[in-house]
């Protein structure tokens, strides 16, 4: 899909509020922009110069109201609008298959979204995590879990002896229930800390 010639975005989105209209050049990682009239947030994107003619910018993007991921290519004269928006923090309570329950940090009041705002990394909650919900106009959008995370290992089988080869791992068991594969060192009762965007062991936590 390329970006027509028109303004990216067309008609301004009822009600929302317009920060920029950066050129593809200052994209980032996170970033919110009107595309189609939708909110649409930047996943990845990586800048192609082909043998002939402009480069472009090829961007993957997920609708904000649908959920739906896609990709979009910007050239250097396309000028998506940026959305303004808010983080507002909350603490994580508990979530079940519909719903996310959360305490407001600054009002104190508890409150609830769909667990599918926060997709694949559900799988990563655990009680009392300090998140961000991004809000436009009051209209939460997405919630923002942190990129490092660490929890308690309850549950890690022993490693076979004489298996020293490097990077050999083993699946552990954390103290929400997830599986993940971390070296042979890891033990029960250790703590180690979990990228949640790549879903991946880091490092053991000694905090």
């Amino acid at each position: 899909m390329v970006a027509g010639s028109n303004p990216v975005g067309g008609t301004k989105l009822k009600n929302f509020k317009f920060s920029t209209m950066p050129s593809p050049s200052d994209f980032s990682k996170g970033m919110i922009i009107n595309y189609e009239n939708q909110p649409c947030q930047i996943i990845e994107y990586t800048f192609n110069k082909p043998g002939k003619g402009g480069g472009f910018m090829k961007t993957k993007m997920r609708n904000l109201k649908t959920g739906s991921s896609f990709e979009v290519n910007f050239r250097s004269q396309d000028n998506p609008e940026e959305l303004e928006t808010e983080n507002k923090k909350a603490t994580y309570i508990y979530h079940n298959d519909k719903e996310i329950f959360f305490n407001d940090k600054k009002t104190n009041k508890r409150f609830s979204l769909p667990t599918s705002m926060l997709g694949d990394q559900a799988k990563f909650l655990k009680a009392n995590t300090e998140m961000e919900i991004t809000y436009i106009e009051e209209d939460p959008l997405t919630i923002n879990a942190p990129v490092k995370m660490f929890y308690k290992v309850i549950t890690s089988p022993p490693a076979v002896k004489g298996n020293t080869s490097t990077g050999a791992s083993k699946i552990v068991t954390l103290e929400n229930g997830l599986e993940i594969n971390a070296p042979l060192f890891i033990k029960e009762g250790d703590s180690i800390v979990i990228n949640t965007e790549r879903g991946e062991y880091i490092e053991r936590y000694n905090g």
